[in-house]
């Protein structure tokens, strides 16, 4: 599975509030409400939300999901799926939480709810450091880059990372095998838990087990051949009928 988690505006249940008209006129009677700095602030504020999640969704980014509660646009959940590197087969789930004055306010926080042995992962609160990928994290900055970032931290660990896991750190330079399988610990308990949700947000991304009589004629259609799947592709450069190559005269 990959690619950005993506059902379409209509899914989100917060959308009459996302489909509101901007203001018109000083009059504001397109609204119906009182026109006031921080009601507008609030209003425009969410349309920036939503602007970086649909900019979010037309990167092409792989192995990750991630949605905006449901009941809070400033929390994102997520989950990534590591393919390559020591965490492979890991599904990591992890939360993204705005600043509550967004745009502004800096780097967005990233926490993991699975357990990850990483050096730049707190083993104790789960929190990403981003200053390591963002040391200044700036209003241009966009939070595909931040997800980009957590895949590259995930696959590809660094012994120059800058750690918050001083133990993490000093294994990945001392003692490669047994981080290796410290971390091969963190992508099995991340399997035995991918099935067990901690929200009852309608936006918390959920798996089921793999249920054979319901996924198989899936699974099936999937692996089918397509019709023209087996036809010849390409250009031929010999004549019809035979190996004679065009650009040579048939012998006479």
């Amino acid at each position: 599975m990959s690619g950005i988690k993506s059902d379409g505006d209509d899914n989100f249940s917060r959308q009459e509030t996302y489909r509101k008209l901007v203001p018109g006129n000083s009059n504001n009677e397109e609204l119906g409400m009182k026109r006031n700095n921080k009601e507008y602030a609030a209003f425009i504020q969410e349309y920036n939300i939503l602007s970086e999640y649909n900019l979010l969704r037309s990167q092409n980014l792989k192995g990750i999901y991630v949605i905006p509660s449901a009941k809070n646009p400033f929390i994102w959940f997520g989950v990534q799926f590591i393919r390559q590197g020591i965490f492979q087969g890991g599904v990591f789930r992890f939360t993204i939480t705005l600043p509550s004055n967004f745009p502004d306010g800096g780097c967005p926080t990233v926490v993991f709810q699975s357990k990850i042995f990483h050096p730049l992962i707190n083993s104790e609160t789960g929190e990403l450091n981003t200053i390591w990928g963002f040391d200044e994290y700036r209003k241009n900055n966009r939070v595909w880059q931040l997800i980009q970032y957590i895949t590259k931290v995930l696959v590809k660990v660094d012994s120059k990372m800058t750690p918050v896991n001083e133990e993490a750190s000093l294994l990945l330079e001392t003692n490669f095998e047994e981080f290796r399988e410290r971390a091969k610990n963190c992508v099995k308990e991340s399997l035995n838990e991918v099935y067990s949700p901690s929200s009852e947000d309608p936006h918390y991304i959920t798996f089921s087990p793999y249920d054979k009589e319901l996924h198989g004629p899936i699974k099936q259609d999937i692996y089918k051949p397509k019709e023209g799947d087996n036809k010849a592709i390409g250009f031929s450069w010999v004549q019809p009928g035979s190996l004679q190559p065009f650009s040579k005269p048939d012998a006479r």
